[in-house]
């Protein structure tokens, strides 16, 4: 049954108002107290409290369920998530949760979660459902949701889901925090030897011309530099581009992509930010699927699937290979090259499992590389700011620097 609101204004304009339940439209005006001098002036539906208003079939294109991979973002989900735990502890049933969550989501997140709720009521299970229906959630949470279902405890895992997915946003957004300011930097410098270039030096060399027999060394390296800009600059633009190009076309190669990734992780500095990363995410994952109840393999297999570095990946698989052969995890870990990577993983691993407290161990080790992490961010900032302040102001030091010597010589000369 629908609910309806209502407005009947009488001749003196006196309004009636009032909510009524119907099955349709038509049946709730055959409800109403119209007549000669009565008058419907309004007949809304509204959805019972938390329904979702889509009328829309049940069933989601293609080329919907990839929008939502590009449009819905983790914040959005982490919420939803986190709401739907809350309504689920608070003794609301499954399905009038996800209704919930699809009236107050909004545009595609909202159609998703309704078409769950149709789904589910079809007959299912929720794990399955969002598996199809919501990918773009992640492996790791349909697992834990599906180790809820089998436990009768999916509220705490929607939470952890929801933790695992912050987590992960909040060491990418560092990263590329770290990464903002100095490519702002560049940007603007790049932009100022563009102006020198394209402007400023052209008029200099125009005003110095004629006025001297010989340049000095500094100013006729200024014009030897700006003839070679001016007819080969775009090289140094599209050779670097093409570079980038290149390393994303062999990363995708499965037998390269793990040498590349780990190559990265050998760099100064950004090396270190990138392996404290990785690190923290994949003891983060781990941990929190261990907690969740999910088994160690089945866990294992989720972080491996949730790294972006394919290095971390390969080195994961190896650990689940080794770990379903009947070594234990510690050792597994000792075996693989992260050791190498983060020496206290094998420690804080054997500790866990000696105490049976592993996710906790593993919890440890992501604050610690987090903590690196932001250590290797502040790091980068100070060291990367005052290089760029001294390639800048070099740049305009030198531009000057040429003009006044040039402009001395053309002086020198007309005496």
């Amino acid at each position: 049954m629908a609910q309806f609101v209502y407005e009947i204004a009488a001749e003196d304009d006196v309004v009636d108002a009032g909510i009524i339940s119907a099955a349709n439209r038509d049946e709730a005006m055959a409800q109403l107290p119209v007549g000669p001098s009565r008058r419907i002036c309004r007949l809304n539906v509204i959805s019972e409290p938390g329904a979702c208003r889509d009328d829309r079939p049940p069933v989601r294109s293609a080329g919907e369920k990839r929008l939502c991979r590009i449009f819905i973002g983790p914040a959005q989900l982490e919420h939803s998530l986190q709401q739907l735990a809350t309504l689920l502890a608070s003794g609301v049933p499954i399905l009038s949760s996800l209704r919930i969550i699809a009236a107050q989501s909004s545009g595609l997140l909202g159609r998703a979660y309704y078409c769950v709720g149709r789904r589910l009521l079809e007959g299912g299970q929720l794990a399955d459902i969002l598996a199809k229906e919501m990918p773009f959630i992640g492996e790791e949470a349909v697992g834990m949701i599906a180790a809820g279902e089998a436990n009768g405890d999916i509220d705490r895992m929607c939470r952890y889901a929801a933790e695992l997915m912050y987590k992960r946003r909040r060491v990418r957004s560092d990263i590329l925090q770290a990464m903002a300011y100095p490519a702002v930097v560049l940007v603007v410098a790049s932009g100022v030897v563009t102006f020198l270039i394209k402007k400023v030096i052209p008029k200099i060399m125009k005003f110095l011309e004629g006025r001297s027999g010989k340049l000095p060394a500094v100013t006729q390296a200024l014009v030897d530099v700006t003839h070679f800009l001016e007819h080969n600059g775009i090289w140094l633009l599209v050779i670097p581009a093409a570079l980038v190009v290149l390393l994303v076309l062999l990363r995708r190669q499965p037998q390269l992509a793990p040498k590349i990734d780990y190559a990265l992780l050998r760099l100064p500095l950004l090396g270190q930010a990138l392996a404290a990363s990785a690190n923290a995410l994949w003891t983060r994952t781990f941990g929190i699927l261990l907690g969740s109840g999910i088994g160690i393999i089945e866990a294992l297999q989720f972080t491996e699937n949730a790294q972006s570095n394919r290095y971390y990946r390969r080195e994961l698989q190896l650990i689940r290979q080794l770990v379903g052969r009947g070594h234990s995890l510690s050792l597994a870990v000792r075996a693989s090259g992260l050791r190498r990577l983060e020496p206290m993983t094998e420690a804080m691993v054997m500790v866990g499992e000696n105490t049976g407290r592993l996710d906790e161990g593993l919890h440890r080790i992501a604050d610690f590389s987090e903590q690196r992490l932001q250590q290797r961010i502040a790091l980068l900032s100070k060291m990367i700011e005052p290089v760029l302040f001294v390639v800048v102001g070099g740049i305009v030091g030198f531009v000057y620097i040429a003009f006044f010597l040039g402009l001395m010589a053309a002086s020198s000369g007309g005496r």
